[in-house]
């Protein structure tokens, strides 16, 4: 069964999110999901777009020949603090980080399983302007589900000890994703010496995935994560 997300955009210090949402699209139009969701009054039934609607950052389908493709959705961030008192992220030599969450959903609407594989380095990625600046991303495995839609930083917790314990290990996320179904995951994000407006994407070229991202006024940069492709070789 899917789980939906909505968004609730929480403007802070240092690394917070802020704009308007850029609504991609690549290939053919964009395929709505099939599958419907209970609101709270069981007796409504809305798409998962209809949550979503107002809080994504970029949603692009990349279309096959077939017309069915992978669908990315991401979201704006939330950030600036790991705890609602205001605790920002410092690691255990004393380094003061700012710090971002953000989600990542991916549709298959193809007619056959996907095999989604990202790795993020254990390097730290100088792609920001000011000197000595750099960014850490992260995969925590905590499930997003919808209880935690509206929470502070869309309901992560131990953000302090996960950071200390993965500060300097790859990420690495492997997942099947079956016809018809999704998958949702969290990215978090460190930059050091690069606090301001961010903005980050999950991008599909060809097989290959990149991960896009952007803190204003420091400029931006794109690295390769990983693949998404069909389970056993196979197209849809």
């Amino acid at each position: 069964m899917r789980k939906y997300i909505v968004i609730s955009i929480l403007l802070l210090s240092g690394l917070y999110s802020c704009g308007q949402r850029d609504n991609s699209k690549t290939g053919k139009a964009a395929v709505e999901s099939g599958v419907k969701t209970s609101t709270k009054n069981d007796s409504e039934q809305l798409s998962p777009n209809h949550y979503l609607k107002g809080y994504i950052y970029k949603d692009t389908t990349y279309a096959s020949s077939t017309g069915k493709g992978i669908t990315i959705q991401n979201g704006f961030p939330k950030g600036g603090m790991i705890k609602p008192d205001g605790t920002q992220y410092s690691d255990l030599s004393g380094k003061n980080y700012g710090f971002c969450v953000f989600w990542t959903r991916i549709i298959n609407e193809t007619n056959n399983p996907l095999v989604l594989n990202i790795r993020f380095p254990a390097d730290s990625m100088a792609i920001f302007t000011p000197p000595g600046s750099y960014l850490k991303l992260f995969l925590p495995s905590d499930t997003l589900t919808y209880d935690k839609l509206e929470s502070f930083n869309y309901g992560l917790t131990g953000i302090k000890s996960f950071l200390d314990i993965n500060l300097n290990k790859a990420a690495k996320l492997h997942k099947t994703i079956d016809p018809n179904e999704e998958h949702i995951f969290y990215v978090v994000a460190l930059s050091y010496r690069a606090g301001g407006t961010p903005r980050a994407a999950l991008i599909l070229k060809e097989q290959e995935l990149y991960y896009r991202m952007r803190i204003a006024p420091h400029g931006s940069g794109t690295i390769p994560v990983g693949q998404i492709t069909f389970k056993n070789g196979v197209g849809d």
